[in-house]
């Protein structure tokens, strides 16, 4: 068992605008290329701000769609590849305009170019140099980040990228297990294998103590496929990640993707399907970027004045909006998919008990089911009381003092 008391809490707009997702507006033979238009009404819809593509200079309607994006709050963190000069990212990032937010060093490099590049170290070090200094030379406001690695021994290899980048990245997919799974292999310096913790210190050995960005992170979905859950599971884990992540300091998280593609082998990660259709991932980040979205002037949280007491498989998220109110975000966070078997997991709900200094105004729980949908419920408070059964689904109680 574990007590929390007259916690701290962080802005609930921060915590909206950590969450991101990818995007491929240059994959042609896909939604993303044959119909812009119901992409664009996607992520209008999704309530997300950001979102993560490759640069796509041959794609003749790419730059419009990217500004047109913009134009309705969603900005770009877009992939470079090796070989991109100042003759290719000068004329992108004039294409883009003010579209883009952010450049990140090559994707995934190391998986990709060792057999082409024997020298790929040196090759991804040279141009993350050149990039850092590029952007910054032309804008020194935008962020750059590392480039994204796929091993341990890869980042060890490419060394101290401090000096080139202003934060860190990491692909923290977790193979069909729960987002605060504890890793599911060896342990050594860096903690167990595939944990949060331990994809996170891989990333800072080119990093150091510098923020963290997590690219590339999400589920499949389709049965059969390697390490694929259910839609139900996928829906509860999304969310479930953001939330992890933004509890261990992650700037920002981007899932992957919007919509499932057919030509690869994350054929089922979208979180709509092939024509756009979403499936519960998509509801329920929906749900939760309207249930907290609070856009304004930031502001200085202020303590909530109460004692809660939960058993340590319940994780939380403690939120303020710019109005005074609060909101609880809580969940069991424990597997309730096995990847082994392909078979779901049962998970015991468990109580939590919420004691206020004060007695609140009002108090109502916002529950999430297995569509990715809410249903919301005053939440009794006797003697400044109350208590709460807490599942694998996210609830957030919202709390008006």
């Amino acid at each position: 068992m574990q007590t929390i008391q007259n916690e701290l809490p962080r802005q609930a707009d921060a915590f909206v605008d950590s969450i991101g997702i990818n995007i491929h507006l240059g994959a042609y033979g896909t939604m993303y290329v044959n119909d812009f238009p119901a992409v664009q009404s996607l992520l209008s819809g999704l309530g997300v701000r950001h979102v993560r593509d490759g640069i796509a200079l041959n794609q003749p309607t790419i730059c419009s769609e990217d500004k047109t994006l913009a134009s309705q709050g969603i900005h770009f963190d877009f992939v470079s590849a090796i070989g991109e000069t100042a003759a290719v990212l000068d004329p992108w990032a004039s294409c883009v305009g003010s579209a883009i937010e952010a450049m990140e060093g090559p994707n995934e490099y190391d998986l990709s170019h060792p057999s082409t590049d024997s020298n790929w170290t040196g090759s991804l070090d040279t141009f993350q140099q050149a990039l850092y200094t590029g952007v910054k030379g032309t804008s020194s406001g935008m962020t750059v980040l590392a480039p994204a690695l796929t091993t341990q021994t890869a980042y060890a290899s490419v060394g101290n990228l401090s000096g080139d980048a202003d934060d860190a990245n990491m692909h923290n997919y977790f193979a069909g297990r729960n987002p605060g799974t504890p890793g599911w292999g060896g342990t050594d310096a860096f903690g167990t294998y595939g944990s949060l913790p331990w994809n996170m210190a891989l990333a800072r050995q080119d990093t150091g103590s510098k923020p963290i960005y997590a690219t590339e992170t999400g589920y499949a979905d389709q049965a059969g496929l390697l390490d694929a859950v259910s839609p139900a599971t996928k829906a509860r884990y999304t969310i479930r990640t953001f939330l992890e992540d933004w509890n261990a300091g992650v700037v920002r998280t981007y899932t992957y993707e919007l919509v499932d593609e057919s030509d690869d082998s994350y054929v089922s990660y979208g979180i709509t399907d092939q024509s756009g259709n979403p499936k519960p991932a998509y509801t329920a980040m929906k749900n939760l970027i309207a249930h907290l979205a609070d856009p304004g002037a930031s502001f200085s949280p202020t303590p909530l004045a109460y004692t809660l007491t939960v058993p340590s498989s319940v994780h939380h998220t403690l939120l303020e909006r710019r109005n005074g109110s609060y909101a609880l975000v809580i969940w069991v966070e424990e597997p309730d998919w096995d990847p082994d078997t392909d078979t779901a997991l049962p998970v015991a709900t468990a109580t939590a008990t919420l004691q206020f200094t004060n007695t609140p105004h009002s108090v109502t729980a916002t529950t999430f089911n297995d569509t990715g949908n809410v249903s919301t419920a005053p939440l009794a408070v006797t003697a400044n009381s109350a208590t709460l059964t807490v599942s694998d689904n996210v609830t957030i109680v919202d709390i008006t003092p």
